[in-house]
């Protein structure tokens, strides 16, 4: 279901405080919105590939991966999803941060239920108008890579998930990430890193006539992969 059509704005809240979660999940549900809660930014990553987030409601300070990186990541991969950063940090220097990297707007805590639920409405009002720039565009409903130049290049099923995956982790994945989401547990790490690497093997092959030197997905020894170009993606929850 595609909440922005029926006019109910889909949010997700990102909080490591259960508590303080937990209660602005059930108010902003009373409010009228489809609301989830995760505590890290990845439960972010798997919520998001459950189900379209319209807003996302961040914290700063998150275990792990804080606001600001999953701000950043965000901004580049979905540019269309409103961000409002719900933080304690009160500082100049951290409102400008926030705003830097991509927030939409930036309150401070404790902040009342209800003037939260009114920036909800708004920014919600306004993001159906953003316009994305001109660039790497994955379309997971078409398994299609957009590229800049106006090239459309045609991707297996695993390929795009691949794409998607790493767009949404920040354009990096490591070794242990990519074999948890791409590798079998019924064979060899050995055999599952080389099926992993023969679809990027791929990838590279189909990107090659597009990308320029040095921009297609970078091999960082002893630690991952990394997409050498900004990715988009559209329609994140197509099934296929």
């Amino acid at each position: 279901m595609n909440t922005a059509n029926a006019g109910i704005p889909a949010v997700i809240v990102v909080e490591d405080n259960v508590t303080l979660r937990d209660e602005l999940v059930l108010f902003l549900s009373e409010e009228g919105f489809d609301v989830r809660g995760v505590g890290t930014g990845e439960e972010l990553n798997k919520a998001l590939q459950a189900q379209r987030a319209d807003i996302l409601i961040l914290d700063l300070n998150l275990p792990a991966e804080d606001g600001i990186s999953i701000t950043r990541r965000i901004r580049r991969s979905l540019p269309t999803v409103g961000i409002i950063i719900l933080s304690a940090r009160v500082r100049s220097t951290d409102r400008l941060e926030g705003y830097a990297t991509g927030a939409d707007v930036y309150l401070t805590k404790p902040t009342r239920p209800d003037e939260l639920a009114a920036v909800v409405r708004n920014l919600f009002g306004r993001i159906g108008v953003v316009i994305a720039p001109v660039q790497w565009q994955l379309d997971m409903a078409g398994l299609i890579l957009h590229a800049p130049t106006g090239a459309d290049i045609r991707l297996t099923g695993s390929e795009a998930l691949l794409l998607k995956a790493m767009a949404l982790n920040g354009q990096f994945m490591d070794h242990s990430a990519l074999m948890a989401r791409f590798g079998d547990e019924n064979l060899s790490e050995k055999i599952n890193k080389a099926r992993i690497e023969v679809l990027i093997s791929r990838l590279r092959t189909k990107l090659a006539p597009h990308v320029g030197l040095g921009f297609d997905i970078k091999a960082l020894r002893g630690r991952g992969y990394q997409l050498g170009f900004s990715l988009v993606v559209n329609n994140l929850n197509a099934s296929r």
